[in-house]
């Protein structure tokens, strides 16, 4: 019988990686490192039995050696997420930024440890630009090499997040990397924010406007979309209150991944405090509509970000970001209630269950960011089910 493959983790965050690997089952995670104090202390409250694995250290200061020792002697695949920001499609993009040189720390602790798979993330920008030609060219020596640009919305995630996914064997092993193939997709219809109707989403259209991979075979099952994944969540919540009872019983397959393991109540549950006159606004905008004064019902022809849009119950969340409180930063209104996702309702988006929370030591901004640079869980179950697969034929 094999035995768990040992994994390490650099820039984990509160663990989404890491988490959805655990998922897949046969991954047992010996050694995390991240800077951020409030994304120890989250994977800590809910991964307490592995506490003592997770190191608060700059990359920078990690060598091979050490992170060998630190996890008794054996890694057999490297996980990492670098910072994104200075790439990423919001913001300044510069290619000088000092966090995008970070992605070559992981390829110095790669090419130290040498493991016998990586697996790296980051924004689909990322593919072309000078940083990754040069990680390409130099980890290619003793790695082969899959990247490749995919939708969260491909595996069963209700949300249009594209990111790019790099693989890497070592070449010893004779392995051609690849990516799982899509579970969902095939089927059904969604909501189109640019016409305000429902589109077929395998048909060539559907995957233009949803950003669905042109050239893949799409799983059978539908999208998830939002009504499916969000139904049983109470929408008319208040901020007196965090914990709330369930809405209904869990009525989509979704709902019931989402609610396995956790209790009869939903935590994390809090509205933000909107003032008024961002209420009133909201209050004016129909699901899946923007503000009439910025556009003509459905597209937002002011704001490139679709601020103060409104969800479709029908429709699919879009990349949900650090900001995601704020209704004016993006399309992040609830599709029935006058106010932003909340975090219950964005962790569900990014695919993590219920039985995953932040306890009152974490203030909700943190959580907020920590939801909004997560990897979704769900995916890297997906990718860590398909790399088991991998090694194991």
């Amino acid at each position: 019988m094999m035995s768990d493959f040992k994994i390490a983790e650099l820039f984990a965050g509160m663990g989404g990686v890491t988490g959805g690997f655990m998922d897949a089952g046969g991954f047992d995670p010996v050694f995390l490192n991240d800077v951020d104090p409030s994304a120890h202390n989250a994977f800590v409250q809910n991964f307490p039995n592995l506490k003592n694995r997770y190191q608060l250290n700059r990359v920078e200061d990690l060598t091979g050696n050490l992170i060998l020792d630190l996890a008794g002697g054996q890694i057999d695949g490297l996980l990492g997420c670098p910072p994104c920001q200075g790439l990423s499609q919001v913001g300044p993009r510069r290619e000088g930024d000092h966090r995008n040189a970070l992605l070559f720390e992981m390829h110095r602790l790669v090419w130290s440890i040498s493991p016998k798979f990586f697996v790296m993330e980051n924004v689909p920008r990322l593919l072309t630009t000078t940083y990754f030609q040069n990680f390409e060219e130099s980890i290619s020596r003793r790695y082969k090499l899959h990247a490749e640009i995919i939708n969260a919305a491909e595996y069963g995630i209700p949300q249009l997040r594209r990111r790019a996914v790099v693989i890497g064997f070592r070449k010893r092993l004779d392995i051609e990397p690849s990516l799982p193939e899509p579970t969902h997709g095939g089927d059904g219809r969604v909501f189109n924010y640019s016409t305000g109707t429902l589109i077929k989403s395998a048909s060539q259209t559907g995957r233009k406007v949803l950003m669905l991979r042109p050239k893949v075979s799409l799983g059978e099952q539908p999208l998830v979309r939002l009504q499916d994944a969000l139904g049983d969540l109470p929408s008319e919540v208040t901020p007196e209150q965090d914990t709330w009872d369930y809405e209904t019983p869990p009525t989509t397959p979704y709902q019931q991944l989402m609610r396995s393991g956790s209790d009869a109540q939903v935590t994390n549950h809090r509205p933000w405090l909107h003032r008024q006159k961002m209420i009133d606004r909201l209050k004016t905008v129909a699901a899946g509509h923007c503000p009439i004064e910025y556009g003509n019902g459905f597209r937002n022809t002011t704001y490139f970000s679709q601020a103060y849009a409104r969800l479709h119950p029908f429709g699919l969340a879009r990349t949900i970001t650090t900001n995601f409180h704020n209704p004016g930063s993006g399309r992040f209104t609830h599709y029935a209630a006058h106010r932003a996702l909340t975090v219950r309702e964005a962790l569900r988006i990014q695919g993590f269950p219920d039985k995953f929370t932040f306890n009152t030591d974490i203030p909700y901004k943190d959580a907020e960011r920590l939801v909004g640079n997560a990897f979704p869980r769900l995916l890297a179950a997906a990718i860590g089910r398909h790399i088991r697969s991998l090694i194991s034929s």
